[in-house]
């Protein structure tokens, strides 16, 4: 049995659940697969879910502590007999996935790009080294692995699968007082297809107006790198890098980015990258596929009137 741990937002699956369950079909020759929803008043996410999966496990636990979402995937592995368990890679997914493996006394395989089955093992490639090396590793079953986000093609409804309440006995330690959820407006960052980066090059934080016009002419996330989220341009949930998310978008603009390393960590992994920088020597030339010498405060209106007129 493969159980897949699926995120979502309260009201929808997300993204990475789509794609954690594209990854569960990819491993079927291991058993039949099974979901478990997390959370509180996730019936219509459930719902949801059962669209994809032939059985959904729910788990009302309340919200998010990493305590919490461990105890609720083990009672759901204990249900269904799981020996495989595949959640979305991500922040929260690292805080609870280590937990669960110890539980379950089973391998950890974390941010996969692509994972097979090799008789009672699975085989995975990840990057390590901040992206500049790609691992294969090999863990017998039992295994708990994560999805790196866009990696996996999301999967597409199969019919309608059974819901199935689970009993979960809550852990007793870490109790959440007061949650204040910062209000993102926009796509998700490490989902999004194209990302429009500023860096602290572009001299203030109401230049990121004009980035904030480009991504939404692409239907792009606003990325920024740890000098402006450290100057307190833009919020830490938009930071690129070693220190932030790390993201694998189809197209990765980066203005004004000179490109440390530990920038890079976050990025590098993207599928065509654009840079604008009006220093030529500026680190992030290496590792662009499209780069422009100049101020990007005369560039970026012009990268801005492009796109509306390809839009149309």
């Amino acid at each position: 049995m493969i159980l897949v741990v699926l995120e979502h937002d309260g009201q929808r699956l997300r993204k990475s659940a789509l794609e954690a369950i594209g990854r569960a079909r990819q491993l079927e020759a291991l058993g039949p697969l099974a979901g478990v929803v997390i959370g509180e008043n996730t019936q219509a996410v459930a719902q949801e879910a059962s669209q994809y999966l032939p059985t959904v496990y729910v788990a009302e636990v309340g919200g998010y502590t990493a305590e919490k979402w461990a105890e609720a995937a083990y009672a759901a592995v204990q249900k269904s007999g799981a020996q495989v368990v595949i959640a979305s890679g991500g922040r929260q997914g690292r805080t609870w996935t280590a937990r669960l493996a110890y539980r379950m006394k089973a391998g950890l395989l974390e941010d996969t790009l692509e994972t097979r089955a090799e008789g009672n093992h699975i085989v995975a490639t990840r990057y390590s080294f901040l992206n500049r090396v790609t691992e294969r590793q090999r863990a017998a079953l039992p295994v708990v692995l994560t999805a790196k986000p866009n990696t996996t093609p999301p999967a597409e409804p199969q019919g309608s699968g059974g819901v199935e309440v689970l009993n979960v006995a809550l852990p007793t330690g870490v109790e959440v007082l007061e949650r204040l959820s910062e209000q993102k407006k926009g796509v998700s960052l490490t989902e999004a297809t194209i990302v429009v980066t500023g860096g602290r090059g572009l001299g203030s934080p109401e230049a990121f107006a004009k980035v904030e016009e480009l991504a939404s002419v692409l239907g792009a996330a606003v990325g920024a790198t740890r000098a402006v989220v450290d100057a307190g341009w833009r919020p830490y949930s938009e930071q690129v890098g070693q220190t932030g998310k790390t993201v694998q978008p189809n197209a990765y603009i980066a203005l004004a980015v000179s490109g440390a390393v530990q920038h890079q960590a976050g990025m590098n992994k993207s599928k065509y990258i654009v840079a604008v920088n009006k220093d030529a020597e500026a680190p992030i030339f290496k590792i662009a596929d499209y780069g422009i010498v100049g101020d990007v405060h005369q560039v970026l209106p012009a990268l801005i009137e492009a796109a509306k007129k390809l839009k149309d």
